[in-house]
């Protein structure tokens, strides 16, 4: 049984033959130009491939992440500790809650983890 791979990869191979021997092609024809046209005519098919070539945006894989990989509590709350411990010993009632502001987003990101994977 042929796979879909080895057909792609056939069709590539098919593709890639056809645009050398019309990229040599071009290049013997520009070559038996005129001397002096030659770059002006190698400059316009370079700019004409440019132009005309579409370019497909690369494909989003959106299986990996979700809508949280945007946004991780918990790695907020790592930050906020840092700050809260350092902020605890300069302004300890600032750094206290900041520091249980950093408490309560790792908790948030905890459990997170557990009610967007239904309890796994």
């Amino acid at each position: 049984m042929i796979e879909k791979s080895q057909i792609d990869s056939k069709d590539a191979e098919i593709t890639e033959a056809r645009l050398e021997s019309l990229a040599r092609a071009l290049a013997r024809r520009i070559n038996s130009a005129p001397s002096e046209r030659r770059e002006q005519l190698r400059e316009m098919v370079v700019h004409l491939v440019r132009d005309e070539v579409q370019i497909a945006p690369p494909a989003v894989d959106r299986t990996a992440g979700g809508d949280g990989a945007a946004f991780n509590p918990f790695a907020i709350g790592i930050p906020l500790g840092l700050a809260g411990a350092v902020l605890s010993i300069l302004f300890p009632p600032i750094g206290l809650m900041v520091f249980a502001a950093a408490g309560l987003t790792m908790a948030w990101g905890i459990l997170s983890v557990f009610f967007s994977r239904g309890g796994r």
